[in-house]
């Protein structure tokens, strides 16, 4: 006699017939087939049969297998709608599961860091398309893509406030911003190039710019030679000489032009709390405050004499922050993607980054406190700080030479100590890489995808055009 867990049961997909057994539908518990009225042998579902058929085989075999001719993502959804456990996922789809859900988060990254301007200002319809696409199984609703794809231009673009920020900072939003970035990253140049050259003797002159200067360093060869032997050259020309004339204008003009830019910048931004938490903000405010102390004890060296030598070293310390301007050029990374991905990588590779430096500390300390110990009887190594400065330059595989073991079993730590810095430094940077690699290959797609979305676009209203042009001429 037939029960009911035998009876036959007839799924209509979309025209499509399939015939199984009641037992097999209630084969996974809580799977939406489970969950079907017993008292109805005859079921209509608008889907695609063809996916149905790997979501019954699940239910008759207890395992999911992914088809390698349907997307991975589809399919996820698929699961989702008939209530399939991801746990019964086969570890052979695994990959091709997830590698394709990895592909998409990452096309989600470089949506959202995409330069949303244009010259015209007006919202790119492509990049809205391309985002809805991405976000249509999330709860966003069509409105919220839109807002927030052009969160940065509503409300903003007709004050001439918003323009000014946008010139400044969005060099993408015209063809007067990207010259003005130019001219930027030249003065950066410019100024990096004005510091490499500061303490070349050729270019420093008698002080002029201390009223009373005590000791004038190049009047005499001899004075010059003498103060040379006893401090060093480096200390001679930065305390007792001053660049030359034109040096210090140009350098001057790089200070003034920054402070004026850092000052227009921070009084046209939109959201000024917002303004402090973006790293490369605050580095340009932390070198315009050096520049400002270091231009002003240079035009009064005579405070330098008169205090005690650590206000010399202030001095010097901020002077030695001067060569920070050159990552100002990293303000280049919103015109060229390849500069903008590589930022992007070490953003999104945090984990690895501080995996690489605790593995690397511990492997410091520890084959440190080995060396010292290995050469307790022999004066190489005065201290276990030194100890493990020889660590870190010998994993690093530099090896300056000026610390080395003299014994076998110093020998055998170094040994041992060269090769696993080989292995700590390899791993965490393989991960990197890999970031970088896929972040780079993803977006090469992503642009293409966007210029043939545009292009599409442009074909369809060209179309559109003349077949409205083409009625007009009928009518008439």
């Amino acid at each position: 006699m037939c029960t009911a867990m035998d009876s036959a049961v007839e799924i209509d997909l979309s025209g499509t017939i399939f015939k199984t057994k009641r037992l097999t539908l209630k084969a996974i518990n809580g799977s939406y087939l489970s969950k079907l009225n017993d008292t109805v042998n005859k079921y209509y579902f608008d889907k695609d049969p063809t996916l149905f058929r790997h979501i019954l085989n699940a239910h008759r075999d207890g395992t999911v297998h992914v088809p390698r001719d349907v997307c991975p993502m589809l399919f996820k959804k698929e699961l989702l709608f008939w209530n399939i456990p991801l746990s019964l996922v086969a570890p052979c789809c695994w990959k091709y599961l997830y590698e394709a859900e990895s592909d998409v988060e990452t096309f989600k990254i470089l949506l959202q860091e995409e330069n949303k301007y244009d010259s015209t200002n007006k919202v790119d319809e492509a990049q809205v398309g391309i985002k809805q696409t991405m976000f249509a199984g999330d709860s966003m609703t069509d409105s919220e893509v839109i807002e927030d794809v052009n969160e940065n231009q509503i409300g903003n673009k007709r004050t001439r406030a918003s323009r000014v920020w946008l010139f400044l900072e969005e060099p993408g939003s015209s063809a007067a911003a990207k010259i003005w970035c130019f001219f930027y990253i030249f003065v950066v140049i410019l100024s990096v190039v004005a510091y490499i050259i500061w303490l070349d003797p050729s270019v420093r002159v008698s002080q002029y710019l201390t009223k009373n200067p005590k000791v004038d360093a190049l009047a005499n060869q001899t004075i010059y030679e003498y103060m040379v032997y006893i401090f060093n050259e480096k200390v001679v020309l930065l305390a007792s000489t001053d660049p030359h004339p034109a040096l210090l204008c140009l350098d001057i003009f790089c200070v003034v032009f920054f402070i004026l830019e850092a000052l227009v910048h921070f009084s046209m931004c939109p959201d000024k709390r917002n303004y402090f938490l973006n790293a490369y903000h605050l580095l340009k405010i932390f070198l315009c405050i050096s520049m400002i102390i270091s231009t002003y004890f240079e035009c009064r060296k005579d405070l330098l004499d008169e205090h005690d030598f650590r206000l010399g070293e202030i001095y010097h310390a901020f002077k030695s922050c001067y060569a920070l301007r050159l990552l100002l050029i990293f303000r280049l990374h919103k015109i060229y993607n390849g500069l903008h991905i590589m930022v992007l990588s070490l953003r999104y590779s945090v984990k690895e980054l501080l995996l690489l430096g605790f593995s690397f500390l511990i492997a410091v300390v520890v084959y440190g406190c080995l060396i010292f110990s290995a050469e307790i009887e022999t004066d190489m190594f005065p201290s276990t700080q030194i100890a493990m400065w020889w660590s870190l330059i010998t994993m690093t595989t530099i090896g300056y030479g000026d610390f080395y073991p003299t014994t076998t079993w110093g020998y055998v730590v170094g040994i041992v100590c060269a090769i696993n810095g080989l292995i700590v430094l390899a791993l965490p940077i393989a991960a990197i890489a890999s970031t970088f690699s896929s972040l780079y290959s993803r977006n090469a797609d992503f642009q293409k995808h966007m210029t043939e979305v545009r292009k599409q676009k442009q074909i369809l209203c060209v179309e559109k055009e003349t077949l409205m042009h083409c009625e007009t001429f009928e009518i008439v």
